[in-house]
Formats: structure tokens, sequence, C-alpha cells
């Protein structure tokens, strides 16, 4: 549903018959739906077997006044024929067409039916004939249904649906007018602006109203969040815009935004907003089937759900607890109920992975709802990284024979089509005994893959909860969906990576992003528009390019609200931490911590890695009058609370942590918590096969490799870890960088320029 102006709405013909004619249970059996563009060439494949007078993508609009608000109804039938008097609704899946679960058929049907009765009316037919027909892409596979109905019966229909779903957005339009009320002469509600923060808060509304793209690097403790926040909601408010996506990668970044949002309806802000949480975390059926058959919160949802809508758009705020209270309260699954929320809710405040993962559907909710929604994307630097991860896959054999052996039938037949081809793919010429990579992507694995995926579907569609009793096989079929999605968004920028480990199961076989920016681009289009924030984006060319944001993205380094001297900081180049040099300058190394260590007060040293760490450790020895305290590669979050904890209780901690680590970022350590950070290295990351490939695509695309696979990674880290001793206008510090390279041209200017430097 997209909001225009006064009590004016739009809503698609898809979206009506979604929000009025779903019943029943929850019922994933019709998925995973085939892509948009294996769906078009199925739309394709049909079309070609109708009639000459058949029409397709036969567009329809209907206005009319309900409820005081004028709607237009509008979309485009997949197929309509004037000549045999028929509209037909074609859906592709991938599974037996008729297998189709009732509930999700008759959902189908009211889709074609609302259509027909748009066309019966516009074209004055006493008449229509509505046919739905699924199709299995993969097997080719067809399935129809065909009802006739009068034109009463059609008018009749069309004016139930529209009342229903007028009555409902008589009570949102009511609550959005209160929120534009309470808008409108809401000033900044943490007080003044400070230095930086109008900045940030002038462009953020000037790219809302422009639909642009903007970047903005401003130091850590400025007050990001609320900057963005205030004037993506004032934009909402003069309609610049409907939706508020604030996307983060950290959940220190999801509560911040919850907080400031507290701070704003503390102060007189009448909108609402909705936290998303991971499926896993928020599932009140753990280890059981999306489905009525198992799981008491999917029983039933859809006729429980518009009870639960109700009482959910009455509260300012959703966050996880408050969801998981109303799913009890009305019986129903909180992460779906959450989703069918998505398009009524002013701001949605959720992970990168909900709208930049292949699979993620916040955008594509939203694109369905015809919402304009703009995006803040906060710590904006942790993107690519993320994306790297969401744009790869791996399949391994090991896995893939454990499953074997525990499937039998149709299911243990395709499993043994995958494992002929990866065979095949361990006996091609390897260009090393154990690493061989490609840039062709491997069709008949793939083609054997899709397979599986087909068999599958098949046992769901007789039996719901057939992957719960079989948990080896779920998890196999969900990275093998993460392989097919990822295959379909294959490129230049994506290696085929094998891997051969040890025994004669151990390949494995991956395919790797290297570059996630055409894919961040594609998904950066679909929104209204993009503010990207964060402390550490230098150079800004370099940030941009990697986001995959437009060459006219306005780039702008917001003005520090500190004084240069609340951060003293030391650059000690003469000890270089250079792989090659570190055994030779660890005595130095250790006195030179040993001395910073001197100085009063809670302090952190970053390592690039745990080897180093530990070798300087041994030679710092005991620390007189320091609690030590040394981050290892296996804490958890109760160790990490741990370290906090003693911040809050002792001013004499030095804490031994790791560069780019959950210490490195993300942790706000205010006033005599953290007193001063020393960094060894410039933070580069690892050199290694993949980082060696990912340099080598730079210098081919852009001529600078070196720079963007290491330098300006390890920069970042860097900046970050300076980040966390000053957070307020109060604080005041000093940070230690030890090594060679921060007297040299290149590194020196990627330091952030608001704080004093000097040699020491």
């Amino acid at each position: 549903m997209n909001t225009a102006t006064g009590s004016d709405y739009t809503v698609t013909v898809t979206e009506l018959a979604r929000f009025c004619h779903r019943s029943g249970d929850i019922d994933h059996r019709f998925t995973p739906s085939p892509s948009g563009a294996e769906g078009t060439a199925g739309h394709q494949r049909l079309y070609r077997q109708r009639p000459d007078s058949y029409q397709t993508e036969y567009a329809v609009n209907h206005r009319q006044e309900v409820a005081g608000i004028h709607l237009l109804l509008r979309g485009r039938a997949d197929g309509y024929d004037p000549a045999q008097g028929v509209v037909e609704e074609i859906k592709t899946c991938r599974v037996a067409p008729d297998s189709i679960p009732e509930a999700v058929a008759a959902l189908h049907l009211a889709q074609g039916r609302l259509y027909a009765a748009i066309i019966a009316r516009q074209e004055k037919l006493s008449a229509l004939d509505v046919q739905v027909t699924w199709l299995n892409i993969d097997s080719d596979e067809q399935f129809s249904r065909s009802h006739h109905y009068s034109r009463g019966e059609l008018e009749a229909f069309l004016q139930h649906s529209l009342e229903q779903f007028g009555s409902w957005l008589q009570r949102v339009s009511g609550r959005r007018a209160a929120r534009d009320a309470s808008l409108t002469g809401l000033p900044f509600p943490l007080g003044e602006f400070r230095a930086g923060q109008r900045e940030i808060a002038e462009l953020t509304y000037k790219c809302a109203d422009q639909g642009g793209q903007l970047l903005i690097e401003a130091p850590t403790g400025i007050g990001k969040t609320a900057a963005v926040i205030y004037p993506a909601l004032k934009a909402m408010a003069r309609d610049k815009h409907d939706k508020i996506v604030f996307v983060t990668a950290r959940t220190v970044g999801r509560i911040a935004a919850q907080d400031t949002l507290r701070q704003f309806r503390a102060a007189g802000f009448g909108g609402n907003s909705l936290s998303l949480t991971a499926k896993d975390t928020i599932c009140l059926s753990p280890g059981r089937a999306c489905h009525g058959d198992d799981c008491p919160y999917a029983r039933g949802y859809y006729d429980k759900l518009p009870g639960a809508m109700i009482e959910a758009i009455k509260q300012p705020a959703l966050t996880r607890e408050d969801l998981e209270a109303l799913a009890r309260q009305f019986e129903v699954c909180p992460y779906e109920l959450a989703g069918d929320l998505v398009p009524w809710m002013d701001l949605v405040i959720a992970d990168i992975h909900y709208l930049y993962s292949l699979a993620g559907s916040l955008g594509h909710t939203l694109d369905e709802a015809g919402a304009r929604w703009s995006v803040l994307l906060d710590e904006a630097h942790n993107l690519p990284d993320r994306a790297r991860g969401m744009y790869g896959a791996t399949l391994s054999k090991a896995q893939l024979m454990q499953v074997k052996k525990l499937s039998t039938g149709a299911v243990g037949k395709a499993l043994a089509a995958i494992n002929r081809q990866m065979l095949a793919l361990d006996k091609l010429d390897w260009r090393e005994t154990d690493y061989h990579c490609d840039e062709a992507l491997p069709t008949a694995l793939i083609n054997s893959l899709h397979g599986l995926i087909q068999r599958v579907g098949e046992e769901l569609a007789s039996d719901a909860t057939c992957l719960q009793r079989q948990p080896e096989l779920m998890d196999f079929y969900f990275g093998v969906l993460q392989f097919l999605r990822v295959s379909e968004h294959w490129g230049d920028e994506f290696r085929l990576r094998l891997h051969r480990g040890k025994g004669r199961q151990g390949l494995r076989v991956e395919l790797a992003c290297l570059d996630p920016a055409r894919l961040l681009g594609q998904r950066h289009a679909r929104a209204h528009s993009i503010t990207a924030f964060s402390a550490t984006l230098s150079p800004l060319a370099w940030s941009r390019r990697s986001l995959g944001l437009a060459d006219d993205t306005v780039a702008h380094r917001a003005t520090s609200p500190f004084a240069r001297e609340q951060l003293e900081v030391i650059l000690a180049t003469d000890i270089s931490t250079r792989y090659r040099d570190r055994e030779h300058s660890l005595p130095a190394l250790a006195g030179r911590l040993r001395d910073w260590l001197q100085e009063p007060g809670n302090c952190i040293i970053y390592f690039p890695s745990y080897i180093y760490l530990e070798q300087a450790l041994a030679l710092v020895g005991d620390l007189a009058g320091r609690t030590r305290w040394v981050q290892r590669p296996d804490m958890d979050e109760t160790a990490r609370q741990e370290l906090l904890d003693l911040f809050q209780a002792r001013r004499d901690v030095a804490a031994f942590c790791i560069l780019g680590g959950i210490f490195g970022e993300g942790i706000d350590l205010p006033g005599e918590q953290l007193s001063s950070v020393a960094v060894v290295g410039v933070g580069m990351p690892q050199v290694n096969r993949q980082t060696r490939e990912l340099q080598t695509w730079y210098d081919q695309t852009l001529g600078n490799g070196f720079e963007y696979a290491f330098i300006y990674p390890g920069m970042q880290k860097v900046d970050q870890a300076l980040g966390r001793v000053v957070r307020t206008e109060q604080d005041r510090g000093r940070a230690l960088l030890i090594d060679s390279r921060y007297g040299e041209q290149t590194y020196r200017p990627l330091l952030p320029p608001w704080w004093d430097y000097r040699q020491g």
C-alpha cells in the first residue's frame, strides 16, 4: 500500500488479495518459489501456448471511495482473453502443481477474481471465467482450475474486499494523521544540535527530498543515529517518503536506534517502529515445522492475524519482547507477524541481512506494498564484508555423504546425482594440489542441485514436517538453496573455489563473491533514498564504490564537535610490525607497551592476530598494579560482558584484544571507563589466497588492488579502535599507534583528521 496525499491510497491487486483473502495455517510448502527471472520465463512458456486473442499483462485500474478514503486499485492481470471470456492468473512453483495447499490455491483464485471484477466493470461484461494455472518450472508440469462468475458475483467479491481493506485503512489513516501532527512542531528532541549534527540532519533531509544517495563520515560519539532519524521522520510528515528502514550490522546499532526513538517519543513523536528479529531467535516453538500440523503458532495463523494486527498498530514500539507478548496473546507466530506488520510501520529497524542478503525479504515486502522507502545505513563500513558472506555459498562433500547415507527414494537418487558432479569436479586438472580457482559456474552441478530441490519439494507437499525429522537433510537443503541463489547472480566478480581437504570426502565447493558492489547497487536502487553513515569511511571515494553507491552520491565528512586535544595520538614509527620484522622488534614493542601502561586508567591494546598477541604478552610479563585481561578466540557473549563489567568497576584494566574483533568497534565506554588505546600494526588483512585473488580483481578492474584489498580495510580497523576513547564532549584520552608505516604518506592521511597527532 502506498500513501499519496490526504486520504488517497493506492493498493495493488496482489496486496489487496493478500490482505483480505489469506486464511488457515502458515504453510511453506509452496516455497522456495522460483526467482523473478525463472518466473518470467515460465510465464512466457505458457503465453506461447495461448491463442492470438489472448492479451498478456493486461493493465487494470479501479477508483472508489471507501469509508471516506479514496482508493486506487491497480495491477496487471497475467492474461485476459476477451474472445473466450477468460481471465488467467499464472503462478510458477517448484512442487507438483496439483499439490498446492488449498489455502494458497484459494488466495491465488481470489487474486484472479479481483482482476476479473475490474475487467468486467471496465468492459461491461455480464460474466467471466477465472482460471488459475500453476506451472512447475523444473518439470514443466501444469495444473489449472477454472471457475465461472457472473458480474454480480464478481462485483460483490470486489466490494467486500474493498470494504474490509477500507476499514483497516481508517485505523491506519487516523494513526498517521496523529503522527504527522506530532512531527510538525517537534524540535530536535536531544536539545541543541552539536557541531556537525546539523550538517548531517540537513543533508539527510535533502537526500530524502530528492530521492538521492548520501555518504557521511562523522566522528564516533557525535550522535549520528539521532541526526539521521530526526530529518528522516520530518521528511515523512511532509510526504517526501513513506517508510524508513534503519539498517545496522550490530546489536549495539539496533539498541541505539531503539533508545533514540524512545527519547523522541518522550518528546512527543507519535509514530511507530518495529524491530525485526532473526527467526531462530524469536521462534516460540524451536525445532518444530512452520506448519499448523506441528506448531500451534502456525495453526490458524491467518484467521487470528487480524486481531493481532489491530492490537499491534496501537503500540508505539514493537521490539522483540513486544512481539513475543503479542504472539502469545493471540497465539500467532511472532516472526510471521513482524513480516505482516512491515507495510504498516513508520520505521523498521533491521539487521543488514533483511535488506541486502539474497534471501532478504524486507525490500520485496516494501516494494509489493508500493511504498517509497528510505534507508538509513548504520556503520556502513561493515556492509561490504558482510555482503561477501551473504553472496557466497559452500557445499561440503563430507556433509553430502552423511546426508546421502540417511536418505532413500527420490531424494537419495538426487543426492547421488550431486555426488557424481562433485566427483567430476574433483577430477578436474587442478592448478594446485589442494586448491583450484575458476571463473566458470559449475552448471552440471547446479542442475543436479535443482533436482534435489524438486525432490524435497515433492516430499514437503505430502509431509510438511519431513525436514524437521531429518535435520541433516534440512541443513544441507538450505545450503543448496543458498548455493542456487548465488548461482543466479553469477558475474565476473565471482569465483568458483575448489578445496581438497583431508580424506576421500574432503572436497569443498565454494562460490565466492570478490566484490559485492554490483549486487549492493541493485538493492540500493530499489530504495527511494539511501543515507549511509559511519565514523570510518576514508577515503570516501573507495567507500562509495565498495558500497555500490551511485557515481553521483553526495559524500561528506562532517565537522567534529570535539576539540583536537581531547585525543592525543602518539605515532611510534620507530618500531616495525611487518611480519618479517616481528621477531626482531618484539622486545622493543613489549618495552613500549610496558611504558605506555605506566600511565593510570583503563587501556585496550589491539593486536592484528592472536599469535602476535601471545608473543608480545610473553615479553610484556606481569604488570604491577594492573588487572590484565586477554581476549581468546572462543569467547562468547558472557566473556564479552565480563570485560565491559571490568571497565565499569575498575580503573586499572589492561585489556589485550584483537583489532577488528568484537572489542574493536561497537562498544561504548564513555568517561573514565576507557582512558587510552594502543594499536599494534596497521590492521592489514592476512595475506592468503583469497586476499590475493581480491587484490588481483581490483588490480584488473580499478588498478589499485593493494590499497583496496589491504590498506584501506586495515586502516578502517585502526580508525574504529581510535574511536573507542572519546565518546562525549567531556572525554579526554590518549592513543598509541605502533608501526613504521604511520609515518608514510600512504597511511597517514587515512587517520581521522579530528585528533592531535605527534611523533613519539
